[in-house]
């Protein structure tokens, strides 16, 4: 069985620390609304973990918001746990009540991912069980890869709580790549799960947001 993780922990600094829950123009819908319909139409499970509000003062329009979304897509939702130590905090949090054998992990800023692409990703399963792997992970050719566009075993928690347990002890947050290089991935071509590669396209500036919506409205026309 596979399940899904939509990570919407993060700072969000250079977007006014909101990023999740813009709602683009054209469509009037959320960002993560739109990383959500998709898994409903997969009819994939999924956990969505949240920035805690005990880390935002109890901003009551974020939990109005976060309440908002789990009425709607009435699926799980959890919460980081330490703040501002990046997305393996956020991943360990869902895992923890994660039903599936896979993980598939996704942001909640990639307002371009599709279900063709998901689809193709977990595509590589049989081969990724059959020979060992315990990740998958998009790979480009310049050799970046999509660790958060990526499909984890279940049985990555415990090198993920190791992890997390060094973030706690240190204080210090940790790059992503840490753990993909405790496990045994299976690289897959980025530009064969995506020939555009409009997929992996973040959403992280006020900037990137407009250019979204200016896209979109070409759509609509």
């Amino acid at each position: 069985m596979i399940s899904a993780i939509i990570l919407s922990g993060g700072k969000a600094s250079r977007m006014g620390g909101e990023k999740s829950f813009r709602k683009t123009s054209k469509e009037n819908k959320y960002l993560i609304e739109k990383v959500a319909d998709i898994l409903v139409d997969m009819n994939l499970p999924f956990i969505t973990v949240f920035k805690n509000p005990k880390f935002m003062n109890y901003d009551s329009e974020e939990v109005e918001k976060q309440t908002y979304f789990k009425n709607k897509y009435k699926q799980p939702i959890t919460w980081d746990t330490i703040e501002g130590k990046g997305p393996l905090i956020g991943i360990y949090e869902g895992m923890k009540i994660s039903k599936g054998d896979w993980i598939l992990v996704l942001p909640c800023d990639m307002p371009h991912i599709t279900r063709k692409a998901i689809e193709k990703l977990i595509k590589n399963v049989y081969f990724a069980e059959k020979n060992g792997y315990n990740c998958i992970v998009p790979k480009h050719k310049n050799g970046f890869i999509e660790p958060l566009f990526s499909l984890y075993h279940i049985s990555s928690i415990s090198k993920l709580e190791n992890i997390v347990n060094q973030i706690k002890e240190s204080g210090k947050s940790a790059p992503i790549r840490l753990l993909i290089d405790s496990l045994n991935p299976l690289y897959v071509d980025a530009q064969e799960i995506d020939i555009n590669q409009k997929t992996y396209v973040n959403i992280n500036t006020f900037e990137d947001f407009d250019n979204l919506n200016k896209d979109l409205g070409k759509r609509v026309r």
